[in-house]
């Protein structure tokens, strides 16, 4: 009888063993962190045996990696939160009056810009180039083309010290010099890489500052040069001191009274204070091949206009000589401008037979 119980424990025995044996071999061993060791047996935290052996793999360089890659994100998201915010509270800090005080400076902005742009209605031209009445307050707009360069042509003798564009990614700003000594000049050279887009330039010198507005357009202006009335001036004194001078010294060939044409009619187009400017011709006349403009003597005292001959649809700068008092041009015209900046400008037109 003991015999027998002795077999069954011991056949109890062996089928616990099987069984826990049986369960080693088939089923994963799963584990858990707890209080910094690993321990198997729960369930619900069960690791498969590929994730294990993929974390061993990983080097502590890939985990530093995984780690930043995860701390970037956050920090962008950081980021783009606080522009925002950023934003709202700039928004919520302007007050009614700080609203109303940006509004009306924008207005006054505007209408000031819209005053500086000289009009391309009123420039003259000499062929491809055109010029605009320098002033350092202006503002200049220049038409570019895609494929094309526009040569911004400077004032001879002067240097350039700052060329400056808005936009240096899609537009190209080169310079270049031309000529020696006395005849040295600089050119900007101003290239879109794209139609349709703008941007502003500047460009500083030794004698004068630049601000111009490059368009993009499907047309472009060749040649962009200044005239400088203020300048002109000095000019015009050294020219009559020339003139008079070499008068002097040579024998004057008198003009025949008969061959004299004084058929032309001086208005100004721009004086709207009904007051003639200071310089304002008293006489113009033609002895046949000649003009001669007879200047006020206000003129020496304040600005020398300069004269453009209209020719076609526009008007084109001439050269003329002085003597004395008189502008005399080497050639006869129908119409011509005499322009002293842009809101003085005097209209001598020749009056025919025909006009009534």
């Amino acid at each position: 009888m003991k015999f027998l119980i002795k077999l069954t424990f011991v056949f109890l025995l062996f089928i616990v063993f099987v069984q826990v044996v049986f369960a080693q071999t088939t089923l994963a061993p799963a584990e858990r962190e707890k209080g910094g060791k690993l321990v198997a047996g729960d369930v619900g935290d069960k690791i498969t045996a590929p994730r294990i052996a993929k974390e061993k793999a990983q080097t502590s360089e890939e985990v530093k990696k995984e780690s930043g890659r995860k701390n970037g994100s956050k920090l962008e998201a950081t980021e783009d939160k606080n522009i925002t915010a950023a934003g709202k509270d700039y928004e919520k800090a302007q007050t009614p009056e700080e609203v109303k005080k940006e509004s009306m400076a924008k207005v006054i902005t505007e209408a000031a810009i819209n005053e500086g742009v000289q009009k391309f209605e009123d420039l003259p031209s000499l062929q491809a180039k055109i010029f605009f009445f320098y002033s350092p307050t202006s503002l200049y707009d220049v038409f570019c083309k895609d494929g094309y360069i526009t040569d911004i042509q400077l004032q001879p003798g002067e240097e350039p010290l700052y060329v400056g564009g808005g936009d240096t990614v899609r537009w190209i700003i080169d310079k270049a010099q031309s000529g020696i000594g006395e005849n040295k000049q600089w050119h900007i050279l101003i290239k879109p890489l794209k139609s349709k887009i703008s941007t502003n330039l500047i460009i500083t010198t030794d004698k004068h500052s630049y601000q111009l507005r490059l368009h993009s357009s499907n047309f472009f202006n060749p040649f962009v040069g200044w005239s400088y009335p203020s300048e002109d001036k000095a000019a015009f004194l050294r020219q009559a001191a020339i003139e008079k001078k070499r008068a002097d010294e040579t024998i004057s060939i008198p003009i025949t009274p008969d061959k004299l044409n004084f058929g032309y009619k001086i208005e100004s187009v721009t004086s709207w204070y009904q007051s003639d400017f200071s310089w304002m011709p008293k006489l113009a006349f033609n002895d046949g091949t000649k003009t001669y403009i007879q200047m006020s003597s206000g003129m020496k005292s304040g600005e020398a206009p300069a004269l453009f001959v209209k020719d076609g649809e526009g008007v084109a700068l001439v050269n003329y000589r002085v003597k004395d008092n008189y502008y005399i041009i080497d050639r006869l015209f129908e119409q011509a401008e005499l322009r002293c900046g842009m809101k003085e400008i005097v209209v001598i037109s020749r009056i025919t037979k025909n006009a009534k």
